[in-house]
């Protein structure tokens, strides 16, 4: 709840400006905004703020767990994600990242593919896998923590900025 927005709208009820009919219609929605911004975990008071840019780096890289559901949102959704918010350096960092991911591992998965027809390609598919839900968890977490680095074994087609 952003305490701030409610003594103004206290003081202009105060002062007169603003009916009261008015005031508990902007009170609502400033209480209606906070609550869509926060959400509780379990039954702790922790909470999650989907404003702030390590939050929505991390949910960038889980976005790529959308592919689970129909392959073409693990690329889409976090593009998406990336381009609402690339002004923002941190964000735009992390696209960067998760995207150079995302073109490498097709790259992989197409060699993959390839080499099915002599066997090999079939155990490298299986790794690609794993290797791809470990390095978008890693990437999640260090996303969290704020820190900029690429994915193991990323072929670096955007220039990213590591911390």
């Amino acid at each position: 709840m952003d305490l701030e927005k409610l003594e103004k709208l206290n003081d202009l009820k105060a002062k007169g400006v603003i009916t009261e009919a008015e005031f508990q219609q902007q009170k609502e929605k400033i209480l209606n905004e906070a609550d869509l911004t926060k959400v509780s975990v379990g039954n702790s008071s922790a909470t999650l703020d989907f404003n702030d840019v390590k939050t929505y780096g991390m949910f960038m890289h889980l976005a790529q767990f959308c592919a689970f559901i129909l392959p073409v949102l693990g690329w889409v959704v976090p593009l998406v994600m990336w381009f609402s918010r690339k002004d923002d350096a941190h964000i735009d960092q992390q696209g960067r990242i998760i995207f150079n991911w995302i073109l490498s591992a097709l790259i992989y998965g197409f060699v993959s593919l390839i080499l099915m027809f002599i066997v090999i390609g079939i155990p490298m598919l299986f790794a690609l896998i794993v290797c791809n839900i470990v390095f978008v968890i890693m990437g999640a977490l260090r996303a969290k923590d704020g820190i900029i680095k690429n994915y193991p074994l990323t072929i670096r087609f955007f220039s990213v900025n590591e911390s």
